[in-house]
């Protein structure tokens, strides 16, 4: 279980680096974030999307480390407290996408933070 959580990990937390990277570089997919009211989102929403990359490359550390694809970045004891932070932050994510966003956001949001909080949570607890 913990192997599948890996690649699921990775595999989410890669697409939301890449997709938070082509949201804050201007990318016509705004539709899909951020209240989705924008293809190309304004200067602010742009500047929270990089900064929503470094949370997506958090993730993408966490799940690496803990899979074992590269060497320890977290010092010791950091790890566990991580993947916990972003199964609760990500878990949030469900919620605010699913009650919060509407039409394609939704389809878009509520897998994706459902595959980062789940794959961190499955970690966390092994």
């Amino acid at each position: 279980m913990a192997t599948a959580a890996v690649v699921i990990g990775l595999v989410a937390f890669g697409w939301l680096t890449l997709f938070q990277i082509a949201l804050a570089a201007g990318a016509p997919i705004g539709h899909l974030a951020w209240g989705g009211a924008a293809r190309v989102l304004p200067k602010g929403l742009r500047v929270a999307s990089a900064l929503s990359v470094l949370l997506a490359l958090l993730g993408l550390l966490a799940i690496a480390e803990t899979g074992g694809v590269i060497a320890p970045v977290f010092p010791e004891g950091w790890l566990r407290p991580v993947l916990w932070g972003l199964a609760g932050l990500f878990g949030l994510s469900v919620l605010t996408n699913l009650f919060g966003a509407r039409g394609l956001e939704r389809l878009h949001g509520v897998p994706l933070a459902l595959l980062c909080a789940g794959s961190c949570l499955v970690l966390a607890l092994s």
